[in-house]
């Protein structure tokens, strides 16, 4: 059982506790499956780890899940292919709809220990008379296909066009950045748009305080 695997069951046993719930890729990421509750229990050692097991899973990898948006993961196929993928290119995708595929293997308990398989010993096949088959028509060779260009994505902040050509941690217009970083506090890992830790209240640049004095004050 690889990561993949691993991250599929977790998602599944979430999701029985609330069969009814829409789900959405922002909802995944953030509260279904967030990295910060499951990185131990998954035995992610980093985020990298954890954003490469969560787009193969939204890529329909194994046919674990669906999206609403073929072409989405379709998209999230091409990244994974690239010689250096953006694993943080769902986030574009947040309001994207996923379900569960119901075709896809139940989940076990995830505290249980792997079954042990005994081997019994297979009884012999009859022999069986090989027929000959009918000779089938020469392929035709198929066509190179032209690789889709890769499409900017914008900045969350300024709408700039991001590079393609590289893994964009910050925007180089604005500065912004891209990607979780941890709390200086706390160390929770906050997403890109939060200004304060979710966990810690703490903001989200390191050695903010509060505005200085008024001139008045200062002469008390």
């Amino acid at each position: 059982m690889d990561a993949l695997d691993r991250l599929y069951r977790r998602v599944s046993l979430a999701l029985a506790r609330d069969p009814g719930r829409a789900l959405t890729i922002g909802a995944l990421y953030q509260e279904v499956v967030p990295y910060r509750l499951i990185r131990t229990e998954l035995g992610f050692a980093e985020l990298a780890e954890y954003e490469h097991a969560l787009l193969r899973l939204l890529s329909g990898e194994r046919e674990y899940l669906e999206t609403e948006q073929p072409e989405v993961a379709e998209e999230f196929r091409r990244e994974l292919q690239a010689p250096n993928p953006i694993l943080g290119i769902y986030r574009d995708y947040a309001d994207v709809g996923v379900q569960p595929n119901p075709f896809a293997p139940q989940p076990g308990d995830l505290t249980a220990p792997p079954p042990v398989v005994v081997a019994v010993p297979a009884a012999p096949a009859p022999a069986r008379v090989e027929l000959p088959q009918p000779a089938e028509p020469a392929a035709r060779a198929a066509e190179p296909a032209i690789p889709p260009r890769p499409r900017p994505k914008p900045c969350p902040g300024c709408r700039a066009a991001l590079p393609v050509d590289r893994d964009a941690r910050f925007c180089p217009f604005c500065g912004k950045c891209l990607v979780p970083v941890p709390c200086a506090d706390c160390s929770a890992m906050m997403e890109p748009e939060w200004s304060f830790c979710a966990t810690c209240g703490a903001p989200r640049h390191a050695g903010a305080t509060a505005a200085p004095p008024r001139p008045e004050q200062r002469l008390r």
